[in-house]
């Protein structure tokens, strides 16, 4: 018993003066070239005719740490004969479970296979739902202008323009009205207009229907400043009645008219060849203003039109 504990602390011993024995390096490096080392690798492997082989691990339950010690994030190791899928695998402690690294060909059928995509709109806000999991909104359009150029609406979306532009009419007013696009002639005037002609650009109107002299109106225009009015067709006739009347006393003003009165503006009353103003007193009378009273015997000229 003696003897054998004696060798155990020779064999101690011996490790010990070994390890103090070997250089002790910061980083190591296995394979070829052992003196060429990059400097932030810790342990580099350098070889043309061998690889690294990992630990392989029976792997049935992605979610069972089956190693020694507790689990730890980034430990690798390769399943070969577990049920688990064939393949490199690492603990993810964020995910208590071994996570297998895939190609880009197995990725590819991974997220066909097992990825739903869905996208939500609401008001301008997009939302996309990938596998349950909801993303911040986004807006659809970030910016929408519109511009208008010789009637032609273009928009512009997020920078791209519309293609092609779309006729539209902004406003019709001031005579015009504007009716799905169209402009037509016809409205109520919303300002002072003037037409301006001359020799070379002259206003016409053809197609006019025949008019009736007896019921009409027509259109007269104020001298030098050309604006439109109407007058009734009657008031061009020639027709008349005259009366002559002379004073039976001193401060007369009523007398009779030729005809029954009809329009008071086309009366007209002189006074010994003067033109004077009166009123109206009923149909078949008029009085003279009191400051054009007349003497005995003056005569009162009557003309009414028709």
């Amino acid at each position: 018993m003696k003897n054998t504990v004696m060798k155990h602390k020779q064999i101690f011993l011996f490790i010990i003066l070994v390890a103090l024995a070997l250089p002790t390096y910061s980083q190591n490096k296995i394979g070829d070239n052992p003196t060429v080392i990059q400097p932030g690798s810790l342990l580099e492997l350098e070889s043309l005719t061998k690889g690294l082989r990992l630990p392989r691990i029976v792997l049935n339950d992605v979610h069972l740490w089956t190693l020694d010690g507790t689990p730890v994030t980034g430990m690798l190791i390769f399943n070969e004969t577990g049920t688990a899928s064939k393949g490199i695998y690492y603990w993810s402690t964020e995910l208590t479970q071994w996570v297998r690294v895939v190609n880009s060909a197995e990725l590819a059928a991974l997220v066909a296979n097992n990825t739903t995509v869905s996208n939500t709109s609401t008001d301008n806000t997009l939302t996309t739902t990938v596998n349950g999991v909801t993303g911040k909104g986004v807006n659809i359009v970030n910016n929408n202008t519109l511009n208008v150029t010789n009637g032609l609406l273009t928009s512009t979306v997020n920078g791209v323009v519309s293609s092609p532009s779309v006729n539209v009419l902004t406003s019709a007013n001031n005579g015009l009205s504007g009716s799905y696009g169209n402009v037509q002639l016809g409205g109520a005037l919303t300002k002072p207009t003037t037409l301006s002609a001359s020799v070379g650009n002259t206003l016409a109107i053809t197609g006019l229907q025949q008019g009736d002299a007896n019921t009409d109106s027509l259109l007269v225009t104020t001298p030098n400043v050309g604006i439109v009015k109407k007058i009734s067709s009657k008031s061009l006739s020639t027709n008349q009645a005259k009366s002559i009347a002379y004073a039976s006393a001193n401060g007369q003003i009523l007398f009779a008219t030729p005809a029954t009165i009809t329009d008071i503006k086309k009366i007209q009353v002189y006074r010994n060849g003067i033109s004077v103003e009166f009123t109206k007193m009923d149909d078949t009378h008029i009085e003279l203003d009191p400051q054009a009273a007349c003497y005995a015997n003056d005569e009162i000229k009557i003309i009414q039109l028709f």
